[in-house]
C-alpha cells in the first residue's frame, strides 16, 4: 500500500516495495540477450511511472542496474566478437527506448548513455585482440562496416582510428614480407596502399583524421619497409653498385632521427663483426670503405650518416700497417685485372681532367649553382664538395698526410731505380695525376730523382759517342735523395767478364768526369740475361747479386752447390744470398737437391 495520494511524495527515495518492483522489471530489460521487438510493460511498473511526476527520480535506480549488470557481461559474451557487438547494438538501442518511456529528461539521457557506453568500452577494450584478429580475415569488410559503426555509437571514435591503423599496419608488414627482396620494393608497396588499403579502409576513420589517412598509411609503409632494410644495410653496401636503386629507398623512407640512430648501430655493428676482423685484408676493407661511401651519399646526401658509420673503418685502417702502402698502389696502379682498387685510379684521372680540361668551368659552374651549407653535424672530413672525393676521404685517415707522401717518393724510387733504357713515360704521367691532386712542393725529391734520370740519358749518350764501351748503361743517382738506397752499400763478388765491362765504363767516365769516381750499386743495377732450361730459353732482367748466383752455379763443375761454397765463394751477405736462390728457385730455373742447388735441367 502507498502512503499517500501526495504528488510530492516521490521526492526522495520510493518504498522499498515499489523500488523492488521497478529493480526486478528493469533487471530483466538491461543487458538482456534476447532481441525485442516492442517493450512489454507491466502494469505496476506503467502506473509507477504514470504517477510519479519527477522523471529524474529514475536516474539512479538506471544507473543502479547498469553498474550491477556490467559484471554479467563476461556471461554474455561467447568469444564470438561479431555477435556480441551485435548485441551491444540491439542492447544500446532497447536501452534508448527505455530512456523515452520513463520521459527521462536529455541531460539524464546523456548521463545515462555515457554510463552505459563507459560499460561497453571497457569491455570492448578487454577483447581488443579478438577484434583485430577478426579483421585480419581476408573477408573482413562486413565486419569492419558492424565494428565501425558500433565503436561510432558508443564514442570509441579514436579507439576505431586506432584500430584501423593496427589492421592496416598488419596487412602491410604482412605485404612487405610477400615483396620484400634484394630489388627495391617501395614504388609496389605503393601501387597496393593505393588500390587495396586506402579504398578498404579510408571510410571507416573518423572525420576528424580522414584527411591525413593515406600520409598516415604512407609513412607506416615507409617506417616498416625501412625497419627491414636496415637489417640488411651491411649487405646492401657490400652489394654496390648493384644495390644501388633499392638503397635509394632509403632516402625515400628514412626520415624519423631514432631510425637513423638504429641504422648507424646496425651498420656499425655488422661491421665490427663481419669486416673489422683480423681476417679480413686490408684491400677488402678499402674496397668496403669506399662503398660505404658511395652507398651512405644514397641514403643521406649530407653526409651526416656517412661520418657515423664510416668512424670505426677509418680507426680500423689507421691501426694496420700497410694501409698507407694498398692505398697508394691503387691509386697508382692502371691495371684492371691486377688493381682491386682501380676506382681511386680512375679517380685520380678524372680529377687531373676536370682540372685541366675543356669542362673544369663547367663543372665549377655546377657546383656553385647547386651550393648547398653544410649540415651543422658534419665533421670536416666530410663537408661538401669534399664528401664525394674518395682520395681525400682516405688520404685524411691518417692526421699526418706526409705518410702517403713518403710512400709516393718510395714507390717512384723503386720504380726508377729499376727502369731500363730510360723510360720514365710512365712515372712521368703518375706524377702529374698526383701533382694535380697534391702540392707540386710535395714531390719535390721525386723531381730530382726524375732529374737524375734525364741527366744520366744525357751523359750515357755521350759517354757512348766517344768510345766503344759495350752494352752498359749507367743511372747517376744523387744519393742522399734516393730513399731506397742503404746506406751501406752491399758488395760480393762479381763475374769476370761483368767486371771488365764495368771498368771500361769507368774508365770512359773518369776521363770526361774528372775529380769524379763512380761507385757501383750492385743490388740496383740491372743485366739482362737469356738463360736455357729445358730445351726454353727465357730472358730475365735481374739485379747484379741475382746474375752473380746464377752465373756462379751454372758455371760451377760441382753436382749440387752448397750454401757454404756460395758463401765463401762469392763473399755475399747471408740475406741477400737467400733472397737470391729463391728468386731462381721461384723461377723454376733452381732446384733445391740434397741440402744445396742445381740448375734445373
Amino acid at each position: 500500500m502507498r502512503e499517500t495520494t501526495s504528488p510530492h511524495r516521490y521526492i526522495g527515495e520510493p518504498p522499498i516495495d515499489e523500488t523492488e518492483i521497478l529493480l526486478k522489471w528493469l533487471n530483466s530489460q538491461i543487458f538482456t540477450s534476447s532481441d525485442y521487438q516492442d517493450v512489454q510493460i507491466p502494469t505496476v511498473v506503467q502506473n509507477l511511472i504514470r504517477d510519479c511526476p519527477d522523471s529524474h527520480f529514475f536516474l539512479p535506480v538506471f544507473q543502479r542496474i547498469l553498474y550491477a549488470k556490467s559484471k554479467q557481461l563476461n556471461k554474455v559474451y561467447d568469444g564470438n566478437a561479431i555477435n556480441f557487438l551485435k548485441w551491444i547494438e540491439s542492447s544500446s538501442t532497447h536501452l534508448g527506448l527505455l530512456y523515452l518511456i520513463f520521459k527521462l529528461g536529455q541531460t539524464d539521457i546523456t548521463l545515462l548513455k555515457r554510463t552505459e557506453f563507459a560499460i561497453y568500452q571497457g569491455f570492448i577494450r578487454s577483447i581488443w585482440n579478438d577484434i583485430i584478429s577478426l579483421l585480419m580475415e581476408p573477408s573482413y569488410e562486413l565486419e569492419l562496416v558492424l565494428i565501425s559503426k558500433v565503436l561510432g555509437r558508443i564514442n570509441l571514435t579514436n579507439d576505431l582510428d586506432n584500430l584501423i591503423y593496427q589492421v592496416v599496419k598488419k596487412r602491410i608488414v604482412e605485404k612487405i614480407e610477400t615483396l620484400y627482396c634484394d630489388e627495391p620494393v617501395y614504388s609496389k608497396l605503393v601501387i597496393w596502399l593505393d588500390m587495396e588499403i586506402y579504398p578498404g579502409f579510408h571510410s571507416f576513420v573518423s572525420l576528424r583524421n580522414r584527411n591525413e589517412f593515406y600520409q598516415c598509411i604512407n609513412m607506416i609503409a615507409k617506417s616498416i619497409l625501412i625497419s627491414r632494410r636496415i637489417l640488411d644495410s651491411y649487405e646492401l653496401v657490400d652489394s654496390y653498385p648493384k644495390s644501388t636503386e633499392t638503397l635509394k629507398e632509403f632516402n625515400v623512407c628514412l626520415a624519423k632521427e631514432d631510425q637513423k640512430e638504429i641504422l648507424v648501430r646496425q651498420f656499425i655493428n655488422d661491421l665490427n663483426t663481419k669486416l673489422l676482423i683480423p681476417s679480413t685484408n686490408t684491400v677488402d676493407i678499402i674496397i668496403y670503405y669506399i662503398k660505404t661511401i658511395h652507398s651512405f651519399l644514397i641514403i643521406d646526401h649530407r653526409g651526416v650518416l656517412l661520418d657515423k658509420v664510416t668512424r670505426p673503418i677509418r680507426q680500423h685502417l689507421r691501426s694496420r700497417e700497410d694501409t698507407v702502402e694498398k692505398v697508394v698502389n691503387g691509386l697508382l696502379d692502371k691495371n684492371k685485372r691486377t688493381n682491386r682498387l682501380i676506382e681511386l685510379n680512375v679517380q685520380l684521372q678524372k680529377i687531373t681532367e676536370d682540372n685541366f680540361g675543356t669542362n673544369s668551368l663547367c663543372s665549377l659552374q655546377k657546383r656553385t649553382l647547386n651550393w648547398e651549407p653544410d649540415p651543422v653535424d658534419a665533421l670536416p672530413d666530410f663537408q661538401v664538395g669534399k664528401i664525394d672525393d674518395i682520395i681525400d676521404s682516405l688520404t685524411t685517415i691518417f692526421e699526418d698526410s706526409s705518410v702517403f707522401i713518403n710512400q709516393f717518393v718510395n714507390i717512384f724510387s723503386r720504380e726508377l731505380l729499376y727502369t731500363t733504357g730510360y723510360d720514365i713515360q710512365s712515372t712521368l704521367q703518375k706524377l702529374a695525376l698526383l701533382k694535380a691532386k697534391f702540392s707540386n712542393d710535395d714531390f719535390s725529391k721525386v723531381d730530382i730523382m726524375i732529374n737524375d734520370i734525364k741527366r744520366s740519358k744525357e751523359l750515357d749518350k755521350d759517354l757512348h759517342s766517344n768510345t766503344e764501351i759495350g752494352a752498359v748503361h749507367g743511372v747517376f743517382l744523387s744519393h742522399l735523395y734516393w730513399p731506397n738506397l742503404p746506406e751501406e752499400i752491399p758488395s760480393f763478388v762479381l763475374p769476370d767478364y761483368l767486371l771488365v765491362v764495368l771498368k771500361s765504363y769507368e774508365d770512359v767516365y773518369t776521363q770526361q768526369k774528372r775529380k769524379k769516381e763512380l761507385r757501383l750499386h750492385p743490388q740496383v743495377s740491372l743485366a739482362t740475361l737469356d738463360i736455357l732450361i729445358r730445351g726454353e730459353t727465357k730472358t730475365f732482367t735481374v739485379s747484379f747479386d741475382k746474375l752473380a748466383v746464377i752465373n756462379y752455379i751454372c758455371e760451377s763443375k760441382i753436382p749440387v752447390v752448397k750454401l757454404g761454397i756460395l758463401l765463401m765463394n762469392l763473399k755475399m751477405p747471408l740475406q741477400i744470398l737467400k733472397s737470391s736462390l729463391e728468386f731462381w728457385v721461384n723461377e723454376e730455373v733452381l732446384v733445391e737437391q740434397d741440402g744445396g742447388w742445381k740448375v734445373n735441367e
